[in-house]
């Protein structure tokens, strides 16, 4: 036990001699020690003499005592902590009671009032329902500036500490980024090393950069924070109550930096150090203590991890007994703290131990309830994997689906969208095409396969068509116009602090988010308006996709299909049996090392490297024409091209994983006439099917929308070595042979002035440099003359009625292997935002191909006939598309130079 008998025997005799006639200071600082010893894991039984004293000491002074309020505060921590162990309601309502009375004695010059009413704030957040937010206060008693500095430093810790549980149940990294230079601050503030809160101070800021340093995989962050807490053990009076949280909190962070340091003896003699400590630390502790579930698993994770680096078996078999040690306690406790974590640690640890170990399937398949969405999804991930190596299909699939529907909780739009990115980085890699093989592979249909696959990918895209416009209100306000008017005012509300990073505005983005999340569950509980904003199911998919066949490409580690979405037919399954995703991910690896080489700039490879690097490029379209282009074109019945010299038929790909960086439209044979997709169909893109249009409705806004807005930027100050002579041309041409053309003058190529003319054109051509984020996809820019226009930017834009984006810079349809199943790239940011047709490129091009592209694209859209309808402007765009292709493909048969070229719509 962390504070042993004696010590809290020590407590309760001086508690007892004081009240007597102790004065207020010396009956505060016992009162406190109570408290802190209580915290730790001393017997219940020590709150009572601690409520005796700080009662007794009040009747000692006046009512108008400063100290009145001060001991109400004290009685309220006493009350407080008990209820943290004990979870009963009376004792939650004595700390209520306690902190309004002592509130209710302050007022604004009162040397405790921001104090009190932050910990009045904090309490009432406990209570259930009570919809109480701690963080408007805290944030009034940090910019209040107490005189006393020990006091201000507590202000900003305690703002930082709800920031923090902000962090951990979002990944707001905002959030977490704000509470280390609160909890920086405060320990320059109050740098007293006598002061017995020293360390408590040095806790904070340690744990806070640890939790950075372990989440963004960033050594020193993380090493700052070990130094940290290092730091205050040292600092530490001996047998003090914080040691035992202290030493696991300062093992869990030397275990983390470990693996960050990678194999070795130095990580290893870091991590052996750290399991010591940890071992300490979880004798010290009392079962009872809330904490000590978090201590058992923290523990539990590190032995595994010494068991990896020694080979010593033995330690994972303490690991796994340790976390059924801490899944014990937690059972026992109604107030432990993490008690959800240990299910997943123990099933994990099983796994190590015996991947068919059925228990450990067990364990990872009852942690939907826990209290972050991301670590659930994960486990249900962990625990689906674990079952589809036993062979238990079914018991895959459920635990599949169910992290599925967590997903879009786990990626909040309350959070930025770098901050959604990180968390989809870590839980979205595979589970949507996953789910979907699993639908198949239990034998659910193609159609509920589909809309598997539709709900958890492109989780960012579909935020943002959720947002772009009131238009899926139209259904609510027939059927509860009160709720689509709630719903209207919020997104108001949220589009004015959707930008804010941090602070009061933040705040408020949360509290709004919120409110949408509970709009949007009210709506769907109104009969009708049950799948109000879920993805679209397949026989609207079916409306949507008109007369084009559209094929869905899922690549999974349990099996390969082609999903086929036709009007009037169920949607057909075309299994694809010679394709395996490692082959699928090896491919991908060769064909972008080699494209990366073919256009790297300015050193460009020699002859006998490029014709090596092309002869990749051949062979990855061969594979691909094989394994995935032949065989759904067999099943479409497209056998061969047109040989009257009318257009193909058309088709959209829709690809998933790694699939979704290879230019499907070219693969295909070299030394066999026919042998290409390009030569068998005029090819589109759509990155999800929640892009898909209805074709027979005309476009919002269109007509308000005229001209084509040409912006060309041959030169820009943020890339001022590599000019494109090119860009200029290019733009001088579109402006004088596309009607209605409304070029900028190349000084004016603005971020503002692009944005103002995006609203009212219904058409762009950008002639500029392009550059894609792969690690942050939503960072993918067109460079403009002296700024940036990123995907987050252009997905904040409402463009309803713009009929074509013609994107001629690098890259605009590269979305990076980081996230692809999110497809977020400028491309795909643009259709979001509302342009009905988007033609962008999958790599770098060069300018003489951009703008031969560019020439036969506009030439081959003007002489293609026209009757007016919706449908049949669509076929022109694509065919426009499909024939520049053909034709920079005649000029140069490298698919360098004529793959990259996509169109999107």
């Amino acid at each position: 036990m962390a504070v042993s008998k004696e010590d809290a025997d020590g407590l309760v005799a001086a508690a007892r001699k004081l009240t007597v006639d102790g004065p207020p200071d010396e009956c505060a600082a016992v009162a406190k020690a109570c408290n802190h010893a209580m915290d730790a894991g001393a017997p219940l039984s020590i709150t009572r003499p601690t409520v005796e004293l700080l009662a007794a000491c009040r009747a000692r002074i006046p009512q108008d005592d400063k100290w009145q309020a001060d001991l109400l505060g004290l009685e309220s921590e006493a009350w407080h902590h008990r209820y943290r162990r004990t979870g009963a309601d009376e004792d939650l309502r004595r700390a209520t009671a306690a902190i309004d009375a002592a509130c209710a004695l302050t007022g604004p010059g009162h040397r405790s009032h921001h104090r009190l009413r932050a910990q009045q704030a904090l309490i009432h957040s406990l209570r259930p329902g009570s919809g109480a937010a701690p963080l408007d206060v805290l944030r009034e008693a940090v910019e209040a500036r107490d005189p006393d500095p020990r006091n201000h430093a507590v202000n900003m810790l305690n703002l930082a500490g709800q920031l923090n549980l902000r962090y951990l149940a979002t990944r707001d990294f905002s959030a977490l980024d704000e509470a280390i230079g609160l909890a920086e601050r405060a320990l320059a503030l109050d740098d007293r090393t006598d002061d017995e809160d020293y360390s408590w101070r040095l806790l904070w800021a340690g744990q806070l950069h640890v939790q950075k340093g372990h989440d963004t995989r960033k050594a020193p962050i993380l090493k700052k924070g070990v130094e940290l807490l290092q730091k205050a053990v040292t600092h530490l009076p001996p047998g003090h109550s914080f040691l035992p949280g202290l030493l696991n909190q300062l093992g869990a962070a030397m275990h983390a930096h470990s693996r960050l340091s990678g194999p070795g003896d130095a990580a290893r003699s870091e991590l052996t150090v750290a399991v010591h400590m940890m071992r300490a630390a979880l004798r010290m502790t009392d079962p009872t203590v809330p904490d000590y579930p978090t201590f058992a698993s923290n523990l539990a994770m590190a032995l595994a991890g010494l068991s990896k680096e020694t080979g010593d078996t033995s330690l994972l078999d303490e690991a796994i007994a340790t976390a059924e040690k801490g899944s014990r306690a937690a059972a026992a406790s109604p107030t432990a703290r993490d008690a959800e974590t240990l299910t997943p640690v123990t099933g994990l640890l099983r796994s190590m131990r015996d991947q068919d170990d059925p228990a450990a399937v067990q364990a990872l398949s009852t942690v939907f309830d826990g209290s972050h969405r991301l670590d659930a999804v994960l486990a249900g991930q962990l625990g689906a994997g674990l079952a589809a190596r036993a062979g238990d299909w079914e018991t895959a699939a459920r635990l599949t689906l169910r992290a599925v529907e967590l997903l879009p909780h786990a990626a909040s739009e309350a959070l930025s969208v770098e901050d959604r990115e990180k968390g989809l980085s870590t839980i979205a890699t595979s589970l949507a095409r996953d789910a979907c093989a699993l639908v198949l592979r239990t034998g659910g249909s193609a159609d509920r396969a589909l809309q598997t696959l539709e709900t958890a990918r492109a989780t960012l895209v579909g935020q943002a068509l959720a947002r772009r416009g009131d238009a899926d209100l139209d259904p609510v306000r027939a059927l509860a116009p009160h709720l689509a008017e709630r719903m209207r005012e919020l997104r108001t509300d949220l589009a004015r602090v959707e930008d804010a990073p941090y602070g009061p505005a933040a705040d408020r983005r949360h509290r709004l988010t919120d409110a949408v999340h509970e709009v949007t569950r009210r709506i769907r509980a109104v009969p009708g308006l049950e799948d109000y904003l879920r993805a679209p199911g397949a026989e609207v998919l079916r409306r949507r996709a008109g007369t084009v066949p559209v094929v869905t490409l899922n690549v999974s580690d349990h099996r390969c299909d082609a999903l086929v979405l036709r009007a009037g037919e169920e949607t057909g399954v075309v299994p694809l049996s010679g394709l395996v995703l490692h082959d699928v991910t090896e491919n991908v690896r060769r064909f972008t090392t080699a494209m990366t080489e073919l256009t790297r700039w300015p050193a460009a490879p020699g002859p006998t490297e490029a014709k090596k690097h092309q002869q990749v490029v051949w062979e990855v379209l061969a594979w691909l024409w094989e394994s995935v282009a032949e065989p759904v074109l067999r099943a479409l019945d497209i056998p061969a091209a047109p040989r009257d010299g009318r257009l193909p038929s058309r088709l959209r790909w829709s690809a998933t994983g790694p699939l979704t960086l290879l230019p499907l439209h070219a693969a295909g044979l070299p030394d066999v006439p026919g042998a290409c997709v390009t030569d068998r169909v005029v090819s589109s893109y759509t990155p999800t099917l929640r892009l898909l249009g209805d074709a027979s409705s005309p476009a919002a806004g269109t007509g308000r929308r005229e001209g084509h807005l040409v912006v060309p930027v041959p030169r820009s100050s943020l890339m001022p070595h590599r000019p494109l002579e090119g860009a200029g041309q290019e733009a001088a041409h579109v402006a004088s042979t596309v009607p209605g053309a409304r070029p900028l003058p190349e000084e004016a190529v603005s971020a503002l002035a692009v944005r103002a003319g995006l609203r009212g054109a219904r058409g762009v051509h950008f002639a500029c440099h392009g550059q894609s984020d792969a690690r942050h996809p939503s960072r993918s820019r067109l460079v403009l003359r002296d700024e940036t226009l990123t995907v987050t930017d252009l997905m904040t834009e409402r463009l309803d009625g713009l009929e074509l984006a013609v994107l001629s810079a690098c890259g605009t349809a590269y979305a990076g292997e980081r996230l692809p199943d999110e497809v977020l790239h400028l491309t795909s940011a643009f259709r979001a935002a509302g342009a009905r047709h988007v033609v962008g490129t999958l790599w770098e091009t060069g300018d003489r191909s951009a703008a031969e592209f560019t020439k036969a694209f506009y030439a081959s859209l003007g002489a293609l006939p026209y009757d007016g309808a919706r449908d049949t402007a669509d076929d022109r765009v694509a065919a426009a598309v499909h024939r520049a292709v053909l034709q920079v493909r005649a000029w140069q048969s490298s698919p360098r130079a004529w793959a990259p070229f996509v169109h999107v719509g």
